[in-house]
């Protein structure tokens, strides 16, 4: 049966972020007292499984492509590349004899499949079906690259992070170089070991496991700022793993060693933070993939529960700056059947 599960109002209590930020870390001051956003998120939908292929096995990334609002996954375990809709519903799945766990993943406008897979000196290329296209072929890139990060942005420009020359690639439609920007080092507008990209009309953010932790770039590829030291601090990070900009300009980093998701303003301020190390609804285990969409929905891929879960923004919540949330609605979501609050690690029926 396929278990695309989603999850009732009677789920109860909302995966409320932590309280407001009191540490500050790296390079961005704190924001003033009350400035800052808070985040009221409840899991709309839970999945874990393909029409055909079975469960989900470690996965590694998603990404959400826009036009269709389909989400795609690396089950990095089973070799796979499966489609979902944003309930969950399983769409189509393909591997390959080239496929050899996928660990990210992205698509162009064209519907085209780019992944990276153990094979880190290619980005390999599949059409929307699975049929293997070849690896890409990109000018003014080294002959041996290890590529760590891709992403598309909305104008179709891909973006790639090479660890080899410590290098983040912009290319446009055409394929053709537009934007080199970085070196190698651990200072401001360096990189050591790229694992996640992010751009919309005026930025990029990129993720670091050994450099700063999040820098942001404007679109000419100057550096603008960065901060986050990989050490102790609620805006430090042991593991950046995947940054994602949000329908209101908020950064978006997941932590994969802390089991968290992360909310930045432009500035670089610590606003909020959700997850803990679990296995029940609002919970992360060793999350290595972030994306969102432009109505405020989040959706985070976990290696170590094998599944994806998708976060929207609470409807109703009454927020006062000064008291925090005075109330929040009981209205069903549209799209989540009675009754039906079930997932892995929760037993059917339970809200907690």
């Amino acid at each position: 049966m396929i278990r695309a599960v989603a999850l009732a109002a009677a789920l109860g209590a909302l995966v409320a972020a932590a309280g407001a930020a009191q540490e500050t870390a790296g390079t961005a001051a704190a924001p003033p007292a009350g400035a800052a956003d808070k985040f009221y998120l409840r899991p709309t939908a839970i999945f874990y499984e393909h029409l055909y292929e079975g469960e989900f096995l470690e996965p590694m990334s998603v990404f959400l492509e826009s036009k269709s609002g389909e989400i795609f996954v690396a089950d990095t375990k089973n070799n796979l590349v499966g489609i979902f809709t944003f309930e969950g519903a399983p769409l189509f799945a393909f591997g390959s004899d080239e496929l050899r766990e996928p660990s990210k993943v992205a698509v162009d406008a064209g519907g085209r499949v780019y992944v990276l897979d153990n094979d880190r000196g290619k980005i390999k290329v599949f059409s929307y079906r699975g049929e293997y296209l070849g690896p890409l072929q990109l000018p003014g890139v080294g002959e041996k690259p290890a590529w760590g990060a891709l992403t598309f942005d909305s104008d179709g420009n891909l973006y790639v992070g090479e660890n080899e020359s410590c290098h983040v690639f912009v290319f446009g439609p055409d394929r053709r170089l537009r934007l080199r920007l970085g070196e190698c080092g651990v200072g401001p507008g360096q990189f050591q070991a790229i694992t996640g990209i992010a751009a919309d009309k005026e930025r990029i953010a990129v993720t670091d496991a050994q450099a700063v932790a999040v820098q942001v770039f404007d679109r000419r590829g100057d550096f603008v700022r960065g901060w986050g030291a990989h050490d102790m601090g609620i805006q430090n990070f042991s593991l950046p793993q995947s940054v994602a900009f949000d329908s209101k300009g908020h950064i978006v980093v997941i932590d994969t060693l802390r089991h968290e998701v992360k909310f930045f303003d432009g500035e670089g301020h610590f606003l909020d933070r959700f997850g803990g190390l679990g296995n029940r609804i609002g919970q992360l285990s060793f999350p290595t993939g972030v994306a969102t969409d432009g109505s405020g929905r989040v959706i985070v891929v976990e290696k170590g529960n094998s599944r994806v879960q998708v976060f929207a923004e609470e409807e109703g919540i009454l927020r006062d700056t000064e008291n925090g949330t005075k109330g929040s609605s009981d209205r069903t979501p549209s799209n989540v059947p009675p009754q039906r609050a079930s997932g892995r690690g929760l037993p059917a029926g339970r809200a907690d």
